[in-house]
């Protein structure tokens, strides 16, 4: 898996996914079947993908990696909230 990114400073970059990624925001999980909870995952999931390249590149940033992590498991989890609240 893995998710493509096109932006002005960025064209057509593929963020793959890691099974440790897809796993900590429960992927597979989506019991309302609901295209936009698999795409909120998978952003979250290629985020936390491309954090931990960073920390592998960047030992000294571990706790900012470790903190933006935290934060985006977070925001995965309100917004699939949000996103199945009328489900």
């Amino acid at each position: 898996m893995h998710v493509k990114i096109n932006t002005a400073a960025v064209d057509g970059a593929e963020v793959p996914i890691s099974n440790a990624a897809a796993e900590a925001v429960r992927m597979g999980f989506n019991p309302s079947s609901l295209p936009r909870v698999d795409q909120l995952k998978a952003l979250a999931a290629a985020f936390l993908s491309l954090c931990d390249e960073v920390a592998e590149d960047l030992p000294e940033a571990g706790r900012e990696i470790a903190t933006a992590k935290t934060t985006m498991q977070t925001a995965s989890m309100w917004a699939v909230l949000g996103a199945t609240k009328s489900s």
